[in-house]
């Protein structure tokens, strides 16, 4: 941490300091980087800096001044680090880490603004990971293990800082970013709209509890006028396990039972219910009783070894038979993503949540969608919209707060007694901070209409990575909705052999080059943010290509 000066009591400021010291920053025109077609919030507050009195030095006594090894050893490694810290030379100009809203430059919208640093990105200087990216790896790992993306590991690159569809990371290399933080800044990072908003409410208010607020209040009515049906009861939390977790006390709530219907391949989180609902990993143990998992409409790798549309939708019809085969007669709810995220954009045939809808409404049971991901990413607010569905509670989040953490729980109105009756209130959740952001969020996309951006956008992608599927062998399909996109890499297209081994090299590959896509096994998602232009677009598509190209080579696919 760099340490301020600490002002001398004997020198007061002077009046005109005090005026110098209290003029608010602005651009060198003396406008707001927030310019036409967007709205501007209030002017940032101005704080003067403090008067500090100084104090005389502690005296400590001889015994107390004598260190041990080990805490010698600990001191001089903090102030090395210390040093480090405070001449690290700073990251080249020439690689764009001076933003237009840094410089005050105009800001005339999202697209054009956050497609700027990449006219010249990838900037990759020498081998991956840089010194510096390498330092601050291994400190994490001294200090946090075991809870990074594993795929980090294959090539720990550490980032310094975001800028629109760019990320920049400690060695000064600039990447095209495909993956937002798991598809959480898809208006781009450090957007001046957001980021004005934000700071601008952190200077008002951060947090009251469970006590109205005028954000919260226009955040929830913003919501109402967009969520499909009558969807228009709200809980506010951080993360989408929370609001999976509320959504499955919701459904014991309103119905008494306990017992759940979900997909294998679905992510719903990873406490112990939510993990219960999709996948899991053995080292968490046995599964909580009352959930039930089962094959969902997977057409690529058909569970039931059948072809649609001939199958007749047997997994639903087979869902159904086994759920009531292993029921107590305690059946509440069926929780399932839309459109799968962990697993690769998984998409379904049309019939298949409307064949969900009846099973639910068939057993009075509640029906979840869980949007955390789709929401804003398919081309519509909510994927739910694509197949004609309302369920009777979706969660959503992500990309609502665009890196700030925030998620709703939204229910029918008919359930609002049940959400009563769980007692849904947490420290943070709909705190003003995450709703100014979200109102942000919200409001650019309207105006902008990144709705129909996105997809026409994602029909674009959707062909190119479609192609680049019949081109190679190791690919075995491409598909998603919108831009929730991603790549099934195979050992040989006959069999449909899932390859973790192709998918983690071209992973590996794609960031050599300077590309940044989210991967993990055969399932790799190819998600640009919903500010992406088509010409940042089709250069990525060019840089996985090259990627998939020199895999294929190393594999020995040609």
């Amino acid at each position: 941490m760099v340490m301020r000066p600490r002002p001398k009591a004997s020198t007061p400021t002077s009046p005109s300091n005090a005026t110098s010291a209290r003029t608010p920053i602005s651009s060198p025109s003396g406008t707001s980087p927030m310019t036409s077609g967007t709205k501007t919030g209030p002017r940032a507050l101005t704080v003067a800096p403090a008067e500090l009195p100084s104090r005389p030095p502690r005296r400590r006594s001889c015994a107390r001044r004598r260190l041990s090894a080990s805490a010698l050893s600990r001191r001089l490694a903090h102030l090395a680090a210390r040093r480090r810290v405070q001449s690290a030379p700073p990251l080249r100009e020439e690689r764009g880490m001076a933003t237009q809203a840094r410089s005050g430059a105009t800001f005339a919208n999202s697209i054009e603004w956050a497609n700027a640093p990449a006219v010249d990105a990838p900037l990759i200087d020498g081998d991956l990971p840089g010194p510096r990216s390498q330092e601050l790896f291994d400190k994490t790992q001294q200090y946090q293990y075991g809870s990074y993306f594993q795929m980090v590991n294959a090539l720990p690159v550490a980032f310094t800082h975001g800028e629109g569809v760019t990320l920049t990371d400690a060695d000064g290399n600039r990447f095209i970013d495909f993956t937002q933080g798991h598809m959480v800044a898809a208006l781009g990072h450090a957007h001046p709209r957001i980021t004005e908003a934000v700071a601008n409410q952190a200077g008002r208010l951060l947090n009251v509890r469970d006590f109205p607020t005028d954000v919260r209040v226009q955040l929830m009515e913003r919501l109402a006028a967009i969520t499909p049906g009558d969807l228009n009861i709200f809980q506010f939390f951080n993360t989408g396990t929370e609001a999976t977790e509320a959504a499955l006390r919701v459904a014991r709530a309103a119905t008494g039972n306990h017992e759940f219907l979900a997909f294998t391949g679905d992510y719903h989180g990873r406490t112990t219910s939510a993990i219960a609902t999709g996948m899991g990993n053995p080292a968490t143990g046995p599964r909580p009783s009352g959930f039930l998992t089962v094959p969902a409409a997977f057409c690529y790798r058909c569970e039931y070894n059948m072809t649609y549309p001939d199958c007749g939708m047997h997994c639903t019809d087979f869902a159904e038979r086994l759920m009531l085969a292993n029921s107590h007669g305690k059946l509440a709810g069926i929780i399932v993503e839309p459109i799968t995220n962990g697993s690769g954009a998984r998409t379904y045939p049309d019939e298949f949540l409307p064949r969900l809808r009846e099973i639910a409404d068939r057993h009075n049971m509640l029906l979840i969608f869980d949007e955390f991901a789709t929401f804003g990413r398919t081309g519509t607010w909510f994927a739910a919209e694509h197949y004609g569905v309302v369920p009777d509670a979706v969660i959503i989040g992500k990309m609502l707060g665009n890196g700030i953490p925030i998620s709703v729980l939204c229910v029918r109105e008919g359930l609002k007694d049940a959400l009563q009756q769980t007692q849904p209130s947490t420290t943070n959740g709909g705190q003003p901070a995450a709703c100014a952001s979200a109102i942000a969020v919200l409001d650019t996309i309207e105006e902008e209409n990144l709705l129909e951006h996105t997809r026409a956008l994602g029909e674009v992608s959707l062909d190119r990575l479609q192609r680049l599927r019949d081109a190679h062998p190791s690919v075995g399909d491409a598909r998603g909705k919108g831009l929730l996109l991603a790549l099934d890499f195979v050992t040989d297209k006959e069999s449909r052999q899932p390859s973790h081994e192709a998918g983690r090299l071209f992973y590996k590959n794609c960031l050599e080059r300077g590309l940044v896509v989210s991967g993990g096994g055969n399932n790799t998602r190819v998600c640009p943010p919903i500010v992406c232009s088509e010409e940042t677009a089709m250069k990525a598509y060019a840089i996985a290509e090259d990627a998939i190209d020199a895999m294929e080579r190393e594999l020995g696919y040609v």
